[in-house]
């Protein structure tokens, strides 16, 4: 009687440990998800963040530094100088008459016919704005991405019709939707709310793919498209998008005028966002929060000069950064339909951003010989008005 009690009670005491040792598991395994991993990925996050953030302004000073020894291409000097010829007076009266604040270039069978700043760039100073000032481009960004995702496409590291769960876990509908349909907006992905805080690249796109909303998988003009594109651009090279962005397009046509948020903040000839009422839209300066062009990856970080702006939409139409046939393979869709980041009417494109009270907008032919680049800095909105001057400056060219 006595051995059988005693061998109860060991067994009782084993029982004892082994569920005081499960019980001790499974508070460290909570412990270690819910706070010790978390605490883990955001120092990560942080230090990456860090990293990335001086990254970018190591080579934003490296940028300058080259740009004040190297001597400007021919086109650059061209396309900073002042042009107002006699042809182009009817279209500076419509510019007036739109009230147009910003920078404009025209130019007509490969001549430049109008190249001029239109009111304030810095309305405190008195400084004007003028060939050499500088914006933000806004969406016109994602035209970009689209390239440089192209070129994946040619060297035959991606294909248009993978589906995005090859490259990015997590998306619920990723077997369904490819690297096409987002290029086109027809993903059916939005986000439910916007990015709260800072992030480094691989912390907007998991952010974006936990925050993702499934829609039908029609057209929808939606910016998280080109941040899990860019996202697939870094994964697939390795790089981050902003150095492919500066090997691929800056420094291959050797831009000087050219650069990423928010090192144009450091520049003396950025043009001032103003949002002031129309009667005096100089009267309030938009001071843009950082976080707003952190979370524009791929999509709207990016600032330029007009000329700048014009040699980038050029040379994508003339072949120089991806061949002309993967052009026209990548903007499949016509009659004005937005397409990896233009809308394509067929005998030329028009493409269009919006971001920190100024406003961009290019329309040009697939020879880059006609076109219309406005660069506005006082909220107003410039696609219409890019389009009809070029629709009436192109009745001009035979």
């Amino acid at each position: 009687m006595k051995h059988a009690k005693k061998t109860g009670w060991i067994r009782w005491l084993f029982l004892g440990l082994f569920a005081g040792l499960i019980i001790g598991i499974a508070i460290y395994a909570s412990y270690d998800y819910f706070y010790v991993r978390p605490q883990t990925v955001a120092k990560e996050e942080r230090i990456r963040r860090k990293y990335e953030t001086e990254l970018n302004r190591h080579r934003a000073i490296e940028q300058r530094l080259q740009n004040a020894t190297r001597q400007s291409t021919s086109t650059t000097e061209r396309l900073m100088q002042q042009v107002k010829l006699a042809e182009a007076q009817p279209f500076l009266k419509q510019l007036k008459a739109n009230h147009f604040s910003g920078t404009v270039l025209m130019m007509r069978n490969g001549k430049v016919i109008l190249n001029t700043g239109m009111g304030y760039a810095d309305a405190a100073t008195g400084r004007l704005n003028g060939p050499e000032s500088l914006y933000q481009i806004g969406s016109i960004q994602k035209g970009l991405t689209a390239v440089i995702l192209m070129k994946l496409v040619e060297q035959g590291k991606v294909h248009l019709t993978d589906p995005i769960s090859r490259y990015l876990p997590g998306i619920r509908t990723g077997k369904q939707v490819t690297l096409r349909m987002m290029l086109d907006m027809r993903s059916g992905f939005s986000l439910k709310r916007n990015q709260p805080k800072q992030l480094s690249d691989a912390g907007i796109v998991r952010w974006s793919i936990a925050n993702l909303n499934y829609g039908a998988k029609r057209y929808a003009y939606e910016p998280v498209n080109f941040v899990l594109l860019a996202g697939v651009i870094e994964k697939v090279t390795g790089h981050l998008y902003a150095d492919l962005i500066q090997q691929e397009i800056f420094k291959k046509l050797k831009l000087t005028h050219s650069g990423f948020m928010p090192e144009l903040y450091r520049e003396p000839n950025q043009s001032f966002g103003y949002n002031g009422p129309k009667a005096d839209p100089y009267s309030r300066r938009y001071v843009e929060p950082s976080l707003n062009y952190n979370r524009e990856l791929g999509t709207g970080n990016i600032y330029t000069s007009v000329g700048d702006l014009y040699q980038i939409m050029a040379a994508i139409n003339q072949g120089k950064i991806i061949s002309r046939s993967a052009v026209a393979k990548l903007r499949d869709l016509n009659r004005g339909h937005y397409t990896a980041g233009v809308y394509n009417f067929g005998d030329y494109t028009l493409t269009h951003g919006i971001v920190a009270a100024q406003s961009s907008a290019t329309v040009m032919d697939s020879s880059g010989q006609n076109a219309v680049v406005l660069l506005a800095n006082t909220d107003q909105v410039t696609r219409n008005l890019a389009q009809t001057l070029y629709r009436d400056m192109i009745k001009g060219v035979k």
